[in-house]
């Protein structure tokens, strides 16, 4: 019969070997497991980044899209007025009568009201 000291003799570099495989079979697994969830929190983290840029962007395009309507209906008005001062505040036709009535008959403007009148005109 065999004794655990003769099969320890005999065997003990088959244990070892063995016991060797295990524990790194066993250690591989473990850091393969640890990987794999670190992946998959990474991969969670960018679906929640990537959730957030795409509703940031609609907000975005929803805020344009308000602006663009609010210009599109407050704009043109805003023009009509401005060009009715602009024409208020600019109109130069009795300037240009005094003008073309001076050129008709030669003597109602002196040299230095014409030369007024057209300084006031360029300005």
């Amino acid at each position: 019969m065999l004794s655990v000291r003769d099969f320890w003799r005999r065997h003990r570099r088959k244990v070892f070997v063995t016991v060797g495989v295990l524990g790194s079979g066993y250690l591989l697994y473990k850091l393969y497991g640890a990987q794999r969830h670190g992946v998959q929190e990474l991969e969670r983290e960018l679906a929640v980044q990537r959730e957030t840029e795409d509703l940031m962007k609609a907000q975005m395009q929803a805020h344009f899209e308000n602006i663009q309507k609010m210009s599109d209906v407050t704009l043109p008005h805003a023009m009509h007025e401005l060009s009715c001062r602009i024409t208020e505040e600019l109109d130069l036709s009795h300037l240009l009568e005094r003008l073309i009535q001076g050129k008709g008959q030669p003597n109602t403007l002196t040299q230095s009201e014409k030369l007024d009148l057209w300084s006031r005109l360029k300005f």
